[in-house]
C-alpha cells in the first residue's frame, strides 16, 4: 500500500511539474510581450529603457530561470531575482499611474482654461458704444424743431396708412372671417406694415412668436412676415452698389437672378428676354439678399467664388431713427402720469433695448464684426459655422460674404432620418446654451429660415453641420448683466422658486413693489416650479415666462430686459429642438452649461485658476 502511494504521488508530482512548465512557458511569453510593451510606452523614463538595453541577459531568459531556478541556481539567488523582478514591476506600475494621473491633470486643466471670460468683457464698454453708436447713426436733426418736425410728418404717413383699417376692420367684423372684406382687411393690414418699414415689421415678427399672448388667426396670417417682405427694385440696388462701390462694381462682382434654372448663366447677359432686373433670393425688413460671383480674387477667395450680397432697403435709416424717437418719448410721457403707475413695466427702458438692438442691423458693418466674432466663438467646431464676411467688400449698405449652400432646417426634417434630426436638435441647443451662458454674445434672430443644414466634407466622417446666417441682430448683456443671468436661470433650472424670484427683485435697476408684493411674487414663483416639476424651466420656457411676466405685472416687479431676451433665445430654440426631437433631455445639456458659467463667475465657491 505504501509503494502504491508513493507511485500514485510521484504520478501526481510529475504531472504537476508538466503543468507548472507549461504554465511557465506561457508565463514567459506573457512576460515578454508586457516587458516589449511597457519599454517602448512612452511614459517610461528612458532610464528604464537605457538599463534595460544595458542588460546582457533577455527578461525573457529571467523569467524562464525564476521558474526553472530549482536546478540551475540557489535558493537565495532565486529569492533576490524575485525581489528584484517585484521591484521593478512596483516601478513600471507606479511610473504608468503618474502618466495616468499627469495626463488626467493636463485634461481637467484644459478644460478648465475653456472656461474663460468673453475678452470683451474686460475692453468694451457697451453702454458707451451703444451710445455713441446712436449718435451716429441718427439721421433726426440736430435742433428741437427739427425733431418734431421729422416725428410730426412720420406720425401723419402712419396714420394715412392705417386710416383704411378703420373701415375694413368693423367690415370684417360684421361679415365673418371668411368674408371677402376679411380677407382684404388681413391683406391691407400685411400690406401697411410692410410699408411702415423695419421697426414695425419686427415687432410683428416678434408678435408672432408670442402664441401666449395673441390669436391663432393673427398669428397665422402675420407669420408670412417671418420668412419674407417686400423688397425693393434693382435700380434702387443698383443706386446703392454705385454708391458703395462706384460706377465699375460689375468688374468684380456678377450677379444671377434667383429666378434661374441654372445659375451658372449670367442673367445680366439675357436681359433682352425680361425687363432687365435681378432678382433677390430673399428678402428682410432691413435688407435683402443677391447671389453672386467674384470675377477679382481675394486674399482668401478665388476668383469665382460664389457670395451673397446684402443690401439695406433704402431710405429706412431715417424711418427706424424718427420710429424710436416716438416711441421713446410716448413710454416716457405714460410712466411720468402718476395715476397710471406704469414704471414697473420698463416700456421706456424695453424701447431703449429694443433701439440698441435694432440699430446696429442698419449698418452691415456691425453684422460683418458680429461674424467675425461668432466665427472665433466657435472656432474648431465641425458642426457649427457662419458665413465669411469679405472686409474688403463691406460697407454701411452693402455686406459681402461667403455664400451658404444647405437646406433651411425644416424641409431637411421632412427628409432626413430620425438619427439625423435628434443630432440635429442636440447641435442647435447646445449651440444656444454656450451662445447664452459662455460666449454672452446670442443670436437674435434664430427662426427656421436663418439656419441652413448641409455636410461638413472636410471632417471625417462628413457630420452634420448647422450654418447660421443673418446675423445683424445680437444680444450683448455685459459681465453684471450677465452674472444676473446666470443666478436666475441656474436656479430656475434648479426649481429653486425662492431664490429665483428674490434675484429677480434684487437685480432689477428699480424697483416699486412693496415688501408685501416682493414676498408674494417669489411665493408665485416657487409655486410656478412645484407645480411643474415634471418639466423644466428649459423645457417650457414659454409657459414659465408668461406665468412669470403675469406675476411681475401682478405684483409691481419689474423684470430686466436681458433676462426677458435670453429666455426668449431659449424658448425660439427650444421649440425648434422640440420639433426636430420631442424627447430630448433639455435638462443634460443645460445643466452642465449652468454649471460652466457658474464656475466663470465664480458662484457658490466655483473659482477660475490663474
Amino acid at each position: 500500500n505504501q509503494l502504491f502511494l508513493a507511485g500514485a504521488a510521484g504520478a501526481n508530482r510529475s504531472a504537476a511539474m508538466q503543468s507548472a512548465t507549461a504554465a511557465a512557458s506561457t508565463a514567459s511569453s506573457a512576460c515578454t510581450v508586457a516587458a516589449r510593451c511597457l519599454l517602448y510606452h512612452p511614459a517610461v523614463p528612458l532610464k528604464l529603457v537605457g538599463a534595460r538595453s544595458a542588460a546582457s541577459t533577455p527578461w525573457s531568459h529571467i523569467a524562464a530561470r525564476r521558474y526553472h531556478a530549482s536546478s540551475a541556481a540557489s535558493a537565495a539567488a532565486v529569492v533576490a531575482q524575485r525581489q528584484a523582478d517585484c521591484v521593478a514591476r512596483i516601478y513600471a506600475r507606479r511610473v504608468l499611474e503618474l502618466a495616468a494621473l499627469a495626463a488626467a491633470s493636463r485634461v481637467n486643466k484644459a478644460s478648465l482654461e475653456a472656461i474663460v471670460k468673453p475678452e470683451e468683457w474686460g475692453t468694451v464698454d457697451l453702454e458707451q458704444q451703444r451710445k455713441e453708436f446712436g449718435e451716429s447713426i441718427s439721421s433726426l436733426g440736430k435742433t428741437k424743431i427739427e425733431r418734431l418736425w421729422a416725428a410730426g410728418s412720420r406720425i401723419a404717413n402712419l396714420a394715412a396708412l392705417a386710416s383704411p383699417l378703420t373701415v375694413l376692420v368693423p367690415l370684417a367684423y360684421l361679415t365673418g372671417p371668411e368674408s371677402k372684406p376679411s380677407h382684404y382687411a388681413w391683406e391691407y393690414a400685411i400690406w401697411s406694415i410692410e410699408k411702415a418699414g423695419p421697426t414695425f415689421i419686427k415687432l410683428i415678427q416678434w408678435a408672432t412668436t408670442r402664441n401666449d399672448l395673441f390669436s391663432a388667426e393673427f398669428i397665422s396670417k402675420f407669420s408670412r412676415l417671418q420668412d419674407e417682405t417686400r423688397g425693393h427694385s434693382w435700380r434702387e440696388t443698383e443706386h446703392i452698389l454705385k454708391d458703395s462701390f462706384g460706377p465699375n462694381y460689375s468688374d468684380f462682382l456678377v450677379f444671377y437672378d434667383s429666378e434661374d434654372g441654372d445659375p451658372s448663366e449670367r442673367r445680366s447677359d439675357r436681359r433682352s428676354k425680361r425687363d432687365g432686373d435681378i432678382h433677390p433670393i430673399g428678402s428682410g425688413c432691413v435688407a435683402q439678399v443677391y447671389r453672386a460671383k467674384l470675377k477679382r480674387g481675394t486674399a482668401l477667395h478665388p476668383a469665382g467664388t460664389d457670395v451673397a450680397v446684402k443690401v439695406t432697403h433704402p431710405n429706412i435709416l431715417h424711418k427706424v431713427c424718427v420710429d424710436f424717437y416716438i416711441m421713446n418719448k410716448l413710454t416716457s410721457l405714460l410712466e411720468s402720469i402718476p395715476r397710471l403707475d406704469l414704471d414697473y413695466l420698463s416700456m421706456k427702458d424695453s424701447v431703449d433695448q429694443f433701439r440698441d438692438i435694432m440699430l446696429p442691423q442698419l449698418d452691415l458693418r456691425v453684422e460683418a464684426r458680429n461674424l467675425k466674432r461668432f466665427r472665433r466663438d466657435f472656432e474648431g467646431d465641425k458642426q457649427v459655422t457662419f458665413p465669411t464676411p469679405l472686409q474688403d467688400l463691406t460697407t454701411r449698405q452693402v455686406l459681402v460674404e461667403s455664400f451658404v449652400h444647405g437646406v433651411p432646417i425644416m424641409e431637411f426634417h421632412k427628409k432626413s432620418s430620425k438619427e439625423d434630426s435628434q443630432e440635429l436638435a442636440t447641435i442647435g441647443l447646445e449651440t444656444v446654451m454656450k451662445m447664452i451662458f459662455m460666449h454672452d454674445f446670442v443670436h437674435g434672430d434664430l427662426h427656421p429660415g436663418n439656419i441652413l443644414i448641409d455636410r461638413n466634407t472636410e471632417a471625417r466622417g462628413k457630420p452634420l453641420r448647422m450654418n447660421m446666417i443673418d446675423c445683424g441682430l445680437v444680444v450683448e448683456m455685459g459681465e453684471s448683466d450677465h452674472v444676473n443671468l446666470v443666478k436666475i436661470l441656474g436656479a430656475l433650472v434648479k426649481k429653486d422658486g425662492l431664490l429665483a424670484g428674490q434675484l429677480m427683485v434684487d437685480t432689477a435697476k428699480k424697483c416699486q413693489a412693496s415688501e408685501l408684493d416682493v414676498h408674494l411674487f417669489c411665493q408665485g414663483i416657487e409655486k410656478i416650479c412645484r407645480d411643474d416639476e415634471e418639466n423644466n424651466f428649459l423645457e417650457s420656457v414659454g409657459d414659465y415666462l408668461a406665468d412669470i411676466c403675469y406675476m411681475a405685472c401682478k405684483h409691481k416687479v419689474k423684470l430686466e430686459a436681458a433676462f426677458i431676451n435670453a429666455a426668449l433665445a431659449c424658448e425660439i430654440m427650444e421649440g425648434i429642438a422640440s420639433t426636430l426631437y420631442p424627447d430630448m433631455a433639455v435638462q443634460r445639456i443645460a445643466l452642465p452649461m449652468v454649471m460652466k458659467a457658474e464656475m466663470m463667475h465664480g458662484l457658490k465657491g466655483f473659482h477660475l485658476l490663474k
